[in-house]
């Protein structure tokens, strides 16, 4: 399951290697995005090539983290200075736009020279290896992991007064410890031939799968 998920946004973060360069309409975006979703889930893959594909991973997802903040910010104040409609504002749209555009453009000059350059290609023979190593992983690595960004994300929240969003992280927190805890029970039943024994692991595993 986790190979065939690597596999998967690995394939689409290649893809977008021709969007990006062209400047295409959200590739930018698409392409940070799958660098973090492969960060994330590389965390629990073992092996080299896992944790340098993470390290290349976040070369890129700067580079494109940098480019991608300043085509929002223009965007934001171009449409804010739309709904103002004050007269009087180019010296203002200048600065909040088309100053900010020109850096995008600059932003995006080094994305391109990093995926003309030799870290690129590296970098994807890196992820199709860490892909291959992840056969097999245990998914509890991946639902411990789950559960540590849920805590997170609750704590932070609570530090920040955002009640709502700390009760959706609380609630997933305890969604994977739930899981994880029947699985672990379940699995230390394994190779039990007591009856009650086998209908406790049983009960356990059903649980793991729906909790």
């Amino acid at each position: 399951m986790v190979e065939e998920w690597l596999r998967g946004v690995v394939a689409a973060l290649a893809g977008l290697g021709t969007a990006v360069r062209r400047d295409e309409a959200d590739a930018v975006h698409q392409a940070r995005t799958a660098t973090r979703r492969l960060r994330a889930v590389l965390a629990v893959v073992p092996g080299e090539a896992a944790a340098a594909a993470r390290k290349e991973l976040k070369s890129y997802g700067r580079l494109l983290g940098a480019a991608r903040d300043l085509e929002v910010r223009a965007g934001l104040a171009a449409q804010l200075l739309d709904e103002a409609g004050e007269q009087g504002a180019d010296a203002a749209r200048e600065r909040l736009v088309d100053d900010v555009r020109a850096a995008y453009r600059d932003a995006h000059e080094r994305v391109v020279a990093y995926l003309d350059g030799s870290a690129y290609p590296r970098l994807l023979e890196l992820l199709d290896v860490a892909a291959g190593d992840a056969e097999g992983i245990d998914e509890l690595a991946v639902q411990h992991e789950a559960r540590k960004h849920s805590r997170a994300m609750r704590y932070l929240a609570e530090a920040l007064g955002d009640d709502e969003t700390a009760a959706a992280g609380a609630a997933l927190q305890d969604a994977f410890g739930d899981r994880r805890d029947y699985e672990l029970l379940a699995r230390s039943l394994d190779g039990e031939t007591d009856e009650p024994l086998v209908r406790v692991r049983d009960t356990a595993r059903a649980r793991a799968a729906t909790a």
